[in-house]
């Protein structure tokens, strides 16, 4: 799972879920294309998936220290199974979209680049060492 944000401020606040210090994060800026993303903001869409306000504010965060499943990744394996790549929700912090992309680069669909037309990032893993 790839979680993305339409904004760095978001990506920042968004990447850092709890009140633990700090911790290391790298900005990228993505080009999605051909993807099918589910809007959950669009309340039109919600019926057919029985979304409600309760499943939308679910904290995930709580779940991966629980180590449950969350029901928003129940919803999210079902919208895979209806041949969606993703879903855009609003963000807990400043209702900007943010996307949970789970499925990309495979048979020519929904094709996610890295702009890195700098070629600032490294190639492989030895700058992390």
């Amino acid at each position: 799972m790839l979680y993305l944000s339409a904004d760095p401020t978001t990506a920042m606040v968004e990447s850092q879920p709890s009140l633990d210090p700090f911790k290391p994060v790298t900005l990228i800026s993505y080009v999605l294309r051909n993807a099918r993303v589910f809007d959950t903001r669009d309340p039109n869409t919600h019926a057919q998936y029985d979304i409600t306000p309760d499943l939308l504010a679910t904290n995930w965060y709580t779940h991966v220290v629980e180590q449950t499943q969350a029901p928003t990744w129940d919803l999210a394996d079902t919208l895979a199974a209806d041949g969606f790549h993703g879903a855009s929700y609003a963000s807990m912090h400043n209702d900007l979209e943010n996307v949970a992309l789970w499925a990309w680069n495979v048979n020519s669909e929904a094709i996610l680049r890295v702009i890195d037309q700098d070629r600032r990032l490294p190639k492989n893993d030895k700058s992390w060492r």
